[in-house]
């Protein structure tokens, strides 16, 4: 039998489950939760059927059973007691009703359900009843006494939690996912240590912690345990903790971690496990908003960047259709550890979600082909508003604590939203002269201030889209120094980007300005170029630039 505290607590949380308006039908609630959660037992499918309000049938405590209603059969056990409640689900014109589906269903009770028109399903084993009802009332959006909410977050509810339970517990607590990002922290942190400033700075437990309590076996231990667990040491120079298991049905979520001197007594132990239950309930229902949240942004953020009509219509949904923008773009410096650098990036990604909301709240961040695409509304087009986004990138690069390090391409601002496919192509840019050239140090950059690489980078791209090779005089000159051992093409690049200044260029190469004159003729001689002709100057540098350029990208 569920708990009664079990019960309270979820309702509590979820607010009054009553009658209220309709927010979906009985096919797009079974589409959602899918077969994986649920299958159809007995009765019609009814997939037009209103639902409007979800019901936990306590067996101890029956509540009123009412009109477009699902009824979660908590407890019910027997075919007697069965039979009853689908009678009275029929007689109150309920919608369906959810059983376990280790619960045999009889002829009996399947031709009442046909009868009463309730369908009714069964609950796969493993899944919880909690974490049915969290699913079902995110689908119908309710709030207190039924009422719609659509402006309800998820994410703050966890804070608001994480305050609850640390009150509940007397001790700083923080939430943290199986990767041992924090989803929220309670807001009274006194008396912690330095790890846990850190882990909150950053929203994640520092490697040098957690990689320590991976090689000391904590996380099995606190996920394999039904009860707290006391970490006297649970890293070097930290406070004691109490660790908690956040799990909804069999799925572990993360843990819940409270810094405190010495264990837990039996009370505060239970407020813990009892306080892990509805932590679970509330990580259940902010990943299932987050990921309904995050396919729309994706595709609301792909729209944007295509630019065009569609980016208007996404903007619109966005509410900043008639505001200027720009794109910027983050990726990974240096693609060494390709598995490393994409799980990295999706750590970016959200890290520069929560970046960019105290700023820019209407800003988007989306993944995308393995780099982060960030569209920024602006106030306008000028120099002001674009430099500030530069220095909030730069920030961020800075910030951002991954084994991987990032570098941030920033595309030109645009006055109208249709533009920011050129925004786009601008910032793409930028990033990949950044990714050319780690060794230079430089981690954003504007596309204004690199558009002479970027242009390298193009002349390139058509040279081989075309299928050009550029040969030449410096091609019979690399032929000459393979041949000859010399090292006449390195003498001629030092002397073009020192201008013709003979002296510095020989220093560049180590040789005498003699040796170096004297090379200047043979290259002449061998190539039978001009080397006082501008033009032909201007074409032996822009030939090394794209050979220096494209091959290293």
């Amino acid at each position: 039998m569920v708990r009664s505290t079990s019960i309270q607590a979820l309702l509590l949380y979820a607010g009054p489950m009553s009658a209220g308006t309709l927010t979906t039908n009985l096919g797009q609630l079974t589409e959602r939760l899918g077969t994986t959660l649920l299958t159809l037992e007995a009765g019609r499918a009814q997939a037009a059927r209103r639902v409007s309000t979800v019901v936990l049938h306590d067996p101890l405590d029956p509540p009123e059973l009412t009109q477009d209603a699902i009824v979660l059969a908590v407890a019910v056990a027997s075919d007697d007691d069965l039979k009853a409640l689908v009678r009275q689900a029929g007689e109150a014109r309920a919608a369906a009703l959810i059983i376990r589906e280790a619960l045999p269903v009889s002829r009996e009770v399947a031709a009442i359900a046909e009868q009463c028109q309730v369908s009714l399903f069964g609950l796969v084993r493993g899944a919880s009843w909690v974490q049915v009802a969290t699913l079902i009332i995110s689908a119908l959006n309710l709030g207190p006494a039924g009422a719609e909410q659509t402006a309800n977050d998820p994410a703050r509810d966890l804070f608001t939690l994480a305050d609850a339970v640390s009150a509940l517990l007397g001790a700083p607590v923080t939430i943290e996912d199986r990767s041992s990002r924090v989803v929220a922290f309670s807001a009274n942190q006194l008396g912690t240590d330095e790890a846990r400033r850190l882990t909150i700075l950053g929203l994640q437990v520092p490697e040098e912690y957690s990689n320590h309590q991976r090689m000391q076996g904590v996380f099995p231990l606190i996920y394999g345990s039904e009860r707290p667990i006391f970490l006297a040491k649970p890293a070097p120079d930290t406070l004691p903790r109490v660790a908690m298991r956040i799990a909804a049905g069999d799925e572990v979520l993360g843990s819940i971690w409270a810094v405190t001197p010495e264990p837990f007594d039996a009370e505060r132990e239970l407020r813990m496990i009892e306080a892990a239950q509805i932590m679970g309930l509330a990580m259940l229902r902010a990943r299932v908003s987050a990921d309904a949240a995050e396919r729309v942004a994706e595709s609301l953020g792909m729209m944007l960047l295509d630019g065009g009509s569609s980016a208007g219509e996404a903007a619109q949904q966005l509410g900043f259709e008639r505001s200027a923008a720009c794109v910027l773009v983050l990726g990974p410096l240096e693609d060494e550890d390709e598995i490393r650098a994409m799980s990295d990036t999706q750590r970016a990604t959200a890290a520069l979600r929560m970046h960019l909301r105290s700023v820019h709240p209407r800003a988007i961040a989306i993944p995308l082909g393995g780099l982060v695409y960030a569209v920024v509304p602006l106030r306008s087009t000028d120099e002001h508003a674009l430099a500030a986004v530069e220095r909030l990138a730069a920030d961020f690069v800075g910030r951002l604590d991954t084994a991987t390090e990032f570098c941030a391409g920033l595309g030109d601002a645009v006055a109208e939203v249709s533009s920011l496919s050129l925004s786009r192509r601008n910032a793409e840019a930028a990033l990949r002269v950044l990714r050319s050239r780690p060794q230079r140090g430089g981690r954003v950059a504007r596309f204004s201030d690199v558009q002479i690489d970027a242009l390298m980078f193009r002349v390139g791209d058509l040279l081989a889209a075309d299928g050009v090779t550029l040969d030449g005089p410096l091609l019979a000159l690399r032929e000459y120094d393979m041949s000859h051992r010399t090292e006449l093409v390195a003498t001629l690049r030092a002397w073009l980007e020192h201008f013709g200044d003979v002296v510095t260029a020989a220093r560049d190469v180590h040789i005498h300005k003699n040796t170096f004159r004297y090379r200047l003729e043979r290259i002449e001689t061998i190539t039978g170029m001009d080397l006082r002709d501008p033009d032909t100057r201007f074409g032996l540098l822009l030939q090394l630039r794209l050979e220096a350029l494209v091959p290293a990208n």
